[in-house]
């Protein structure tokens, strides 16, 4: 296992590397006063990236110099069944998003996870379920007016 983690964590770095050239001239504030509030178009993404880039270098160096576990990746079918139920609903997620919408996955997936996986009550799960979809929207579409995918009864319904 410990090469596929630090195999993985030399290609994140390598990606890391890349926007983090792709970006640097924008990486520094700009004392010039040409770039609005001083910072230029690329000082979030190369510091976003160093971030990246820093953080697989830690998961490369724990992976080497860590022991290996004696019991594998999985230690029992319970374990196994933690994967599953987090990994097939992000796969139900995704590939419903261009039918339901980014909005009402997000409610659905929400909901979802806080009744099966956290074990709230079922009206924290609807507040929550209702109030983050309601606090994207407000912050993606009216904010920034970045508009996300939207659901296919999207004239019927606006989100």
């Amino acid at each position: 296992m410990r090469q596929y983690e630090v195999a993985t964590a030399a290609i994140l770095m390598l990606i890391a590397a890349v926007a983090m050239f792709d970006t640097r001239a924008g990486a520094l504030p700009d004392p010039s006063g040409t770039a609005p509030g001083g910072l230029g178009p690329g000082f979030y993404p190369f510091w976003a990236a160093a971030l990246i880039f820093v953080t697989g270098g830690a998961v490369a160096y724990r992976a080497l110099v860590s022991a290996l576990p004696r019991e594998g990746v999985f230690k029992d079918r319970r374990s196994i069944a933690a994967v599953v139920t987090l990994i097939v609903p992000v796969i139900v997620a995704t590939s419903s998003l261009a039918w339901t919408g980014f909005y009402a996955m997000t409610a659905a997936y929400m909901g979802f996870f806080m009744l099966s996986v956290g074990r709230y009550r079922w009206y924290w799960a609807g507040a929550a379920a209702v109030l983050l979809p309601a606090a994207i929207y407000a912050a993606f579409e009216l904010g920034f007016r970045v508009p996300l995918p939207k659901s296919l009864l999207y004239p019927a319904v606006p989100f």
